[in-house]
This record gives structure tokens, C-alpha cells and sequence, in this order.
């Protein structure tokens, strides 16, 4: 792939931490948005801002990371959750199409319930079951509206290293404490560590693929079935769509938990 330019919003969070990194390390200059410690610090929601760092940046390609993903909170607060994680959609579609860049509004698998460890193709009847369901999802009808831009639903898990733990960081730490861990047998997910997520995604991105695509595991598994091979969400994705345009298999759960140890121990030497 030729070396270009990317801005990533939400460069501060989980995946924008990973994608940031991996991006650099590919010889590709990278320029970070978030509400602070980024190269440009503001809320993705201010217009102004954020259309003069495209203008100041002129990026080839920009993927946006960025959303309220407690359930909870997107609940209490509607507005909020509109604001977050549907309406920059818009504006950054609305913008790339108007200047030639590519658009990549990253999405979620929170369309599925009732199915078991049914793997969800792109074309798949959806549930919009709760307001982070609902935003997400007008999210990506935004993003389509430019006929050129990329939506990726997954479930990424990963290493934040902040005051909230992510999942991972807290079944780590439980793991490492010896503590009791209460998890769903029945609640099953595709998750795919960030790492796997970026190299992934940086691949399926050469050709400038559009529309909808899965990234996720190849695999189908409970939280309890993650934990146990972390040790050793109702959201299933089908993943062929995407290994055919990338041409290789996407990594299984065994695949994505030793990733997630490669990460750990990088991060803590």
C-alpha cells in the first residue's frame, strides 16, 4: 500500500490507541483526534473544529473510532447519544464525498438477539434493541450515504489502559486475583482483539472496498468460553464477505486471545 494520510477520531480510545500505533508502524503518517492528549483536542461533536482539521490535515483517509458505548448512559441521556454516535456521521460523509477522501465509520454487532452462535452475515435482519443500538445504526445509514465510504461492524476487545477497565483488563485482573467471575453462558459474540482488527482492516483498505463488512472472529463463543481461553456479546458476525477481499482467514478465538497476550506484554515491559 502506498504510504498516506490518515486522521483517526477517537485516536485515545481502545481501538483508536491500536489503530494509531499500527497505522504509524506501517510508514503512514497519522494525526489523532480526541477530547485531550491527541494532536488535535476537541469533542468530535463541534463542527467548526472538526472541519477545519480536515481542511488544516487534508487527509486521504479518515476513520472515526468515536462513541458513547455504555448501554446505560446512552439511555439516560438520548440526546447525548445522538450527538456522539450518530450525527458526525453525517458530516464527515458529507465531507469526504465532497473532497475525494475515504470514509471509515467504525460500527458495532449490537443488532442480534435470540439467535445463539448464529454467525450474522452484512445482509442479515437486524433489532435495534436499545438507544446505543438505534444511533449506531442511524450512524451507518449516515455514512452510506456517501456511495464510497466503508462501515465495519465488529466486537473488538483490547487494552485502553485508563480508570475504566475494559473487559479484557477485567478479566485479567480477576483472573490474576483469583477472583469469583460471573459471566453469561448464553450471551455469545465474535470478539476480535484491536491488533488483529487494525492489520485486518488495513488490508481490506488498499482496494477501497465500500458498504458493509464484518470484521470479527472466526469463531463463535460465550464470555465464559473467552474467558476460559484468555486463561488457556449475542452478536455474531459472518466474516467470509471480508476474508475474501482481504484473501486470508480471519483469526480464530484461540488466534485473537494470544494476540491479546502478545499486546499485554508489549504494553508492559
Amino acid at each position: 500500500m502506498i504510504f498516506i494520510k490518515f486522521i483517526v477520531l477517537g485516536s485515545t480510545g481502545m481501538l483508536g490507541q491500536e489503530l494509531t500505533r499500527y497505522l504509524s508502524n506501517m510508514g503512514n503518517d497519522v494525526v489523532g483526534v480526541a477530547r485531550k492528549n491527541a494532536d488535535y483536542n476537541f469533542d468530535v461533536s463541534d463542527d467548526e473544529k472538526l472541519l477545519n482539521c480536515f481542511e488544516a490535515e487534508k487527509p486521504d483517509v479518515i476513520i472515526n473510532t468515536v462513541a458513547i458505548v455504555n448501554l446505560n448512559e446512552c439511555e439516560s441521556d438520548k440526546g447525548k447519544a445522538y450527538i456522539v454516535n450518530s450525527r458526525p456521521a453525517g458530516i464527515i460523509s458529507d465531507y469526504c464525498l465532497e473532497n475525494d477522501i475515504y470514509f471509515i465509520q467504525i460500527s458495532t454487532d449490537h443488532y442480534y438477539y435470540g439467535d445463539e452462535d448464529k454467525k450474522h452475515l452484512e445482509t442479515d435482519k437486524i433489532s435495534l434493541l436499545n438507544e446505543y443500538a438505534r444511533t449506531k445504526y442511524l450512524a451507518e445509514a449516515l455514512t452510506l450515504n456517501n456511495p464510497h465510504s466503508l462501515v465495519i461492524r465488529t466486537n473488538i476487545v483490547g487494552f485502553r489502559g485508563g480508570e475504566n477497565d475494559t473487559f479484557v483488563e477485567w478479566a485479567l485482573n480477576s483472573l490474576k486475583s483469583q477472583e469469583e467471575i460471573n459471566v453469561f453462558e448464553d450471551y455469545y459474540t465474535s470478539s476480535i482483539d484491536v491488533h488483529s482488527f487494525s492489520r485486518i482492516l488495513y488490508d481490506l483498505i488498499e482496494d477501497k472496498p465500500s458498504g458493509i463488512y464484518n470484521i470479527a472472529s472466526s469463531d463463535v463463543s460465550s464470555k465464559k468460553d473467552f474467558i476460559f481461553s484468555l486463561a488457556e456479546s449475542f452478536n455474531l458476525l459472518n466474516t467470509d464477505k471480508v476474508e475474501n477481499a482481504v484473501g486470508y482467514k480471519l483469526p480464530n478465538l484461540k488466534e485473537v486471545t494470544d494476540s491479546l497476550k502478545e499486546s499485554y506484554e508489549f504494553l508492559n515491559e
